[in-house]
């Protein structure tokens, strides 16, 4: 968009310049049809210039308004997830029913749409780098919960109540990513805000564990 501005401002200056160059010269008047001829072609790729800034500043919004719903859809799948994970298997695990037999039959997931962020090309387009990064390290880990949690044999019930609540852990990280992405895009902090708040959450995150 910022190309087609400046060649826009740049094409205006031209125009500017050649309907003030040598007004009353006998050259000016001996070839007026020629220098109005180019200053009506340069007005009209002036004309063309400004509307394609203007096509991609608004789609450029309508792309950032699409990734915020999409994000929004997430973060109410992560908490889904979350509420699955607490309820299905830790409370049941906590009430006395085996949690190898629970995770049998109803395997842990990754929530719906979180995992598919990595090669959207919203995502690619319009995430910062330092938010990108922090995605994924928390899908990696998510999906190594995911499969140690799969391999019901191989881990007594102790272990597999501590993979679940690092599992919560992340999926709290993930939402908090997707939350400051949201209030980027929509203008409501700067990137430099959204890198200051990630390293806090993530110090933060990183402490805790």
């Amino acid at each position: 968009m910022l190309t087609y501005v400046i060649i826009s401002l740049i094409l205006i200056a031209i125009s500017l310049f050649l309907l003030n160059f040598r007004r009353d010269s006998p050259w000016r008047k001996n070839n007026n049809q020629t220098v109005s001829f180019i200053i009506s072609l340069i007005s009209t790729f002036t004309g063309l210039f400004i509307a394609l800034a203007v096509n991609t500043f608004l789609d450029n919004i309508n792309k950032k308004d699409n990734l915020i719903k999409l994000l929004n859809t997430t973060n109410l799948a992560i908490e889904n997830c979350q509420m699955k994970t607490k309820g299905m298997y830790l409370n049941t695990s906590n009430s006395g029913v085996n949690l190898t037999e629970t995770l049998k039959k109803t395997p842990v997931t990754l929530p719906k749409l979180y995992p598919q962020l990595e090669t959207n090309n919203l995502v690619n387009d319009y995430f910062t780098s330092n938010a990108f990064q922090a995605y994924i390290v928390c899908i990696d880990n998510m999906e190594t919960f995911v499969k140690n949690l799969g391999n019901t044999e191989q881990t007594n019930n102790g272990t597999k109540i501590e993979i679940l609540n690092r599992y919560l852990k992340y999926l709290e990280f993930a939402k908090s990513i997707n939350h400051l992405e949201i209030e980027r895009l929509g203008g409501n902090i700067t990137e430099e805000q959204e890198t200051s708040s990630l390293k806090k959450i993530v110090d933060q995150f990183t402490t805790s564990k």
